[in-house]
C-alpha cells in the first residue's frame, strides 16, 4: 500500500514539474497567488515552503527534513494545479468583462489585472492615489480562490498519504499552515501593489 501511495506522489510530483514548463507562452501566467510573472513567481515559493515547514514542525513536532521535502513537494502540485485555476479564472472573468484577447497580457506587468478590474468596476476613479485601496482589495479576493484550492490539495495529500507520518489529524494545522503562508503572500502582494501605483 505505501508502495503505491509513493508512486502515486512521484506521479502528482512529476505532473507538477511538466506543468511548470508550459508549451504555449499563453499559459504562463503562474498562479493566482501573486500578479507577478513565473520567473520572479519561483522567489515566493521559498518562503511559503520555510512558513509552512517551520509551522508544521513546531505544532506537530514531526521531522525537520521529511516535514520540509513534504511541505515543498506539495506546494509545487499546488502551484501547477494554479495554471488550470488561472485560465478558469480569466475564462470567467472575460466572460462577464471581456478582458483583453490574450492571457498573457494581463500579467505582463505586476498588478496589472486588479487595476485593470477596478478601471472596469469603477470607471469614474480619477487618480490611482483615491484607487488604491480598491486594487488591493480586488487583489486580496482574487486570492480567494487560490487559498481554497492550495488548502483542500494539502490536506488531502499530508492527510491521505501520511507525508508527515504523524499519528492523529493533521488537517486543522495544515489548513493554519496554508493560512499563514497566504497571509504572508497577501501582505506581500499588497505592498508591492502600493509601492508601484500609489505615487503614480
Amino acid at each position: 500500500m505505501r508502495k503505491v501511495r509513493t508512486a502515486t506522489c512521484a506521479c502528482l510530483l512529476m505532473a507538477a514539474i511538466l506543468t511548470c514548463f508550459p508549451v504555449s507562452a499563453h499559459a504562463d501566467a503562474g498562479i493566482p497567488m501573486l500578479p507577478v510573472r513565473y520567473p520572479s513567481l519561483l522567489l515566493y515559493l521559498f518562503p511559503v515552503v520555510a512558513i509552512e515547514a517551520i509551522y508544521l514542525c513546531c505544532h506537530l513536532k514531526t521531522m525537520w527534513r521529511r516535514t520540509l521535502i513534504a511541505v515543498a513537494g506539495v506546494n509545487m502540485v499546488t502551484m501547477a494545479l494554479g495554471y488550470p485555476l488561472t485560465w478558469a479564472i480569466y475564462r470567467g472573468l472575460d466572460w462577464g468583462l471581456s478582458l483583453p484577447p490574450y492571457m498573457s497580457d494581463i500579467f505582463n506587468q505586476i498588478g496589472w489585472l486588479p487595476v485593470w478590474l477596478y478601471a472596469r468596476l469603477l470607471p469614474q476613479w480619477t487618480s490611482m492615489q483615491q484607487a488604491i485601496w480598491g486594487i488591493l482589495g480586488i487583489y486580496v479576493v482574487l486570492l480567494g480562490p487560490g487559498f481554497l484550492l492550495s488548502g483542500v490539495v494539502k490536506v488531502w495529500m499530508v492527510e491521505g498519504y501520511d507525508l508527515l507520518n504523524y499519528r492523529g489529524s493533521t488537517r486543522a494545522r495544515v489548513w493554519a499552515a496554508n493560512r499563514l503562508s497566504n497571509l504572508f503572500l497577501a501582505v506581500t502582494g499588497c505592498a508591492i501593489l502600493y509601492m508601484t501605483y500609489a505615487h503614480q
